[in-house]
């Protein structure tokens, strides 16, 4: 058996080494928020280590996979995944049940909708509206005359891609070439 001290009340309650701290703690009465059931998926049983870091089994898989190897910067752990073979002290300041119940009693009281027999009556479809087909579509048959038509590319025509020129520029520079290369 080892000793646990709970802050901020400073009570003391002994646990068996063999089950997870979320467990034990349960057993004795205390209130340690977890909504996925003790398989390390929902980070609500956090509790922060204050002293008896040395007192702790290594993080298993799941708690690794889950929260990161931050323990040594944040002191945090999973209550469901950790086991102590020491003397420890906990922070579970954040673990109040009054006001858990609380927020859980205004989430379920405010914000459901009460529905009513005509939520649930047929309603008509709405009625379809034609669809017009998009200005792009087979935009090379449309009356280029036709104000409507949308222009692409600011209405201008492509314009021919000029090579002619670059022959010539080629073949006075072979000329060029073949004149020096005669003079010496």
């Amino acid at each position: 058996m080892y000793k646990v001290i709970l802050k901020p009340s400073n009570e003391v309650i002994k646990i068996d080494g063999n089950i997870n701290l979320l467990e034990a703690l349960r057993e004795k009465g205390v209130y340690i928020k977890s909504s996925c059931g003790g398989v390390a998926s929902c980070s609500d049983c956090i509790v922060k280590i204050l002293s008896g870091e040395d007192h702790l089994e290594p993080p298993p898989f799941e708690e690794i996979k889950f929260l990161g190897n931050v323990f040594h910067i944040t002191k945090e752990r999973l209550a469901c995944q950790l086991k102590i073979n020491g003397d420890i002290t906990i922070d579970i300041a954040h673990h109040d049940k009054d006001a858990d119940q609380e927020k859980l009693r205004q989430k379920t009281s405010k914000n459901i909708k009460r529905r009513k027999k005509k939520d649930f009556e047929a309603k008509p479809l709405p009625e379809e509206k034609p669809q017009e087909e998009p200005g792009w579509v087979k935009h090379w048959e449309k009356d280029p005359t036709d104000k409507k038509m949308k222009r692409f590319g600011g209405g201008n025509k492509p314009h021919l891609f000029r090579t002619d020129h670059l022959e010539e520029e080629e073949l006075k520079k072979e000329e060029k070439d073949f004149r020096k290369t005669r003079k010496k």
